[in-house]
């Protein structure tokens, strides 16, 4: 009876040594698995050579879209190329309608105020007779106008300015002191939106037109500087 008590505890204890060194086995051989497992996603911080080609794009919706927008301005202007003899200055008052953001159409109404500088004194006489000078008392121009690019520019952490670079060309008329005349108008400049009911535009225009001297008549480039302000709706 004690031989056979003896015998059932030994097999009883290497059953145990062999399940719990098959368990040690297992146990082993899953970390392994883990392990190899875990270095297959390993990137050692490189980033994918597909990834390495692709490319970003930042887009910025225009600030003040100006599709079927109604603009009026009213500004001022400065001859840049005047007759020796002649000052002149002008008010100005505009409409554009914007098709989209970058084509709109422009109709211009200037009016010249004109005065002779002190060289003409000498050549002004007493019964009103002045230098053989053409000048204008108004101008009308029709213009198709282009926005070439959009930007902005930014003057502090929280304030930043939207702006357009156009350019513009198209007819006009000209009412001088000899005549009317057509002429060939051209307009570059940038125009800054003012939030979203507002504009500011500066630019350089030149009317080209033929202007009747005693002499004969002559083809002349009349450049003038602009400043609008306006209201859009």
């Amino acid at each position: 009876m004690k031989l056979r008590l003896n015998l059932l505890l030994s097999l009883m204890l290497i059953g145990s040594w062999a399940t719990a060194k098959d368990m040690a086995d297992n146990l082993s051989k899953g970390q392994n698995n883990l392990e190899e497992q875990l270095k297959t996603l390993d990137v050692s911080n490189q980033v994918p050579a597909a990834a390495n080609k692709e490319k970003l794009y930042a887009v910025q919706a225009r600030y003040l879209p100006l599709k079927n927008k109604n603009e009026f301005t009213l500004g001022v202007a400065s001859n840049l190329t005047p007759d020796g003899f002649v000052e002149t200055e002008q008010m100005e008052i505009g409409y554009h309608f914007h098709f989209n953001d970058s084509w709109s159409v422009a109709v211009d109404q200037a009016w010249v105020n004109n005065s002779f500088r002190s060289s003409a004194d000498n050549i002004r006489t007493a019964d009103g007779a002045i230098p053989d000078v053409p000048f204008a008392y108004s101008r009308t121009d029709v213009m198709a106008e282009f926005n070439v690019f959009y930007g902005k520019f930014r003057w502090s952490a929280e304030t930043v300015s939207y702006f357009d670079v156009y350019v513009a060309a198209g007819p006009g008329r000209i009412v001088q002191n000899t005549g009317t005349t057509m002429a060939y108008v051209g307009d570059v400049g940038f125009s800054a939106w003012i939030s979203k009911w507002g504009s500011a535009r500066l630019g350089l225009k030149d009317y080209y037109y033929e202007e009747d001297y005693r002499s004969g008549a002559e083809m002349a480039h009349n450049i003038h500087a602009h400043l609008d302000i306006g209201y859009l709706f």
